[in-house]
C-alpha cells in the first residue's frame, strides 16, 4: 500500500506554494497518496492570527484525522497558519509515528527575522549569522517601523524558545547550500540536507537569432525583489547602453505604475521596457526562451529563487546580485553577470558585459542534472524511508 503524504503550505501562489504543489505532483507520479492543505483557503492575514492562530488548531486536527498521513511535508507556515499549529502536528506525530519534514524556504526556523535582514534608517542590511535576542530587540526588523518588527519577536520566541516547537520536525530540506549553512548553525547537521526544489520547467535548447540583448524578470513587483530599484538606478545614471536592450517584466505588484512611468526615460538610454503583467507559465517559458538573460535584482538574500532556475532551464544566462542564494546559482554557470549594487559603476559594468549568447550547453547539462526532478525525488525518498 502506498504511503500517504500531506503537503502543507500557507499560500497556493508564490514560490513556496508552487514548490508545494509541484512536490505533491511528483510524489503522486511515484505512486504516493498525496493530499494538500493551504492556509489561504481558510485565512486572511491579520496580526492576531500571525502571532497565534487558534482556528488553525481545529482545522489541522480535522485534516490529519481525515488524511491520516504517514509523512507530513511542510512548506511556509508562519504567515497564515502561525507556528501555533505545530502543537497539533506534534501531538499527531507522537501518536502515530508520522515523519514531519520541513522545506526551508526562508530563515524563519532559525531567526525571528525571516529574511535575516534589518534596517538602519531606510538602508537594508543583513545579519551574517542567525541573530541573538539582543540583536533582534535592538535592530529595526521591518522597514515600516520598530513596532512592526517587534511582532516577529512576539510570534517567534514563545514558540521556539519556550515551547521548543522546532522538535516537531524530523528533518529540514534546504533548497540551497546558502540556507543550509544557516540552518546547521541552529540544528544538528544529521537532520539537515541540501535538496534543490523541484520545478515544472522543462529543458529548452532554443537558439536566438536576435541582435537585441533581451533580459527577462518574472516575479512580484515589490520592494524586496529589487526590480524597481534596478530600473530606477539605470534611469538615474543617465548612462546610454551601447547595445539595444529589451527588458521584459512579467508580474504585478505595488511598483507596476512606478516602473511604467520610467518607460519613456529608458527609451532615451537605448532600453525598451515591456510590461507584461501576470502571464501563464507557458507564456513565461516562451519569453525566457527568447531571452538572453534571466534577471533577479533582489534586495533580499533569497534562498533558491525559482525564477533563476526556470530561466536557466530555458537556456538563459543569469543577471543577478552577488550575495545569498542568487550568487550560488549564478556560480554554477559560466556566463553569469553579478552586481554588487545599483551604482552607476555597476550599471556600466552590466552594459559592458551584456551579449546575445545563450549559456554554454555543457554547463547547462550539469545544471539540469543538479536541479532535476529525478534528483529531488531520489533525495526525498532517502529522507522519508
Amino acid at each position: 500500500m502506498s504511503k500517504k503524504i500531506l503537503v502543507i503550505s500557507d499560500h497556493r501562489g508564490g514560490g513556496a506554494g508552487h514548490v508545494a504543489t509541484q512536490s505533491g505532483l511528483l510524489f503522486s507520479d511515484q505512486g504516493y497518496n498525496v493530499d494538500y492543505i493551504f492556509g489561504d483557503d481558510y485565512f486572511k492575514f491579520n496580526a492576531v492570527g500571525y502571532c497565534c492562530n487558534y482556528s488553525a488548531i481545529d482545522i489541522i486536527r480535522k485534516k490529519l484525522a481525515i488524511s491520516k498521513p504517514e509523512i507530513i511535508l511542510i512548506h511556509n507556515f508562519d504567515h497564515l497558519w502561525s507556528p501555533f499549529f505545530l502543537v497539533e502536528i506534534n501531538k499527531y506525530k507522537e501518536k502515530t509515528g508520522a515523519k514531519v519534514i520541513m522545506t526551508v524556504h526562508d530563515y524563519h526556523i532559525v531567526s525571528a527575522s525571516n529574511s535575516l535582514s534589518y534596517y538602519e534608517n531606510t538602508e537594508k542590511k543583513f545579519f551574517k549569522d542567525p541573530p541573538s535576542f539582543k540583536q533582534l530587540v535592538t535592530k529595526k526588523l521591518d522597514r515600516r517601523s520598530y513596532i512592526y518588527g517587534l511582532a516577529r519577536l512576539v510570534q517567534w520566541y514563545p514558540y521556539y524558545s519556550v515551547l521548543n516547537l522546532q522538535k516537531t520536525f524530523d528533518h529540514f530540506m534546504c533548497p540551497s547550500e546558502f540556507i543550509y549553512k544557516q540552518v546547521v548553525k541552529r540544528f544538528d547537521p544529521s537532520i539537515v540536507s541540501v535538496v534543490h526544489n523541484p520545478t515544472s520547467a522543462t529543458i529548452s535548447s532554443y537558439q536566438l537569432d536576435n541582435d537585441d540583448v533581451v533580459i527577462t524578470f518574472a516575479g512580484r513587483l515589490s520592494k524586496d525583489k529589487g526590480i524597481y530599484d534596478f530600473i530606477k538606478s539605470i534611469a538615474d545614471s543617465k548612462l546610454v547602453s551601447p547595445k539595444h536592450i529589451t527588458i521584459n517584466i512579467i508580474g504585478k505588484g505595488p511598483y507596476f505604475d512606478d516602473i511604467e512611468r520610467l518607460v519613456d526615460t529608458l527609451k532615451e538610454q537605448n532600453i525598451t521596457i515591456v510590461l507584461h503583467g501576470l502571464q501563464k507559465f507557458e507564456i513565461v517559458k516562451s519569453i525566457f526562451e527568447n531571452s538572453s538573460y534571466v534577471l533577479l535584482p533582489s534586495l533580499c538574500y533569497e534562498n533558491a529563487p525559482l525564477t533563476l532556475v526556470e530561466g536557466v532551464f530555458a537556456g538563459c544566462k543569469v543577471l543577478t546580485m552577488n550575495y545569498g542564494g542568487m550568487v550560488e546559482i549564478a556560480d554554477k554557470l559560466n556566463l553569469s553577470i553579478l552586481m554588487d549594487d545599483f551604482s552607476p559603476k555597476s550599471i556600466q559594468f552590466v552594459f559592458d558585459n551584456l551579449n546575445t549568447k545563450k549559456e554554454e550547453q555543457s554547463t547547462l547539462d550539469k545544471f539540469y542534472q543538479d536541479y532535476s526532478n529525478d534528483n529531488y525525488i531520489s533525495k526525498v525518498k532517502e529522507i522519508i524511508s
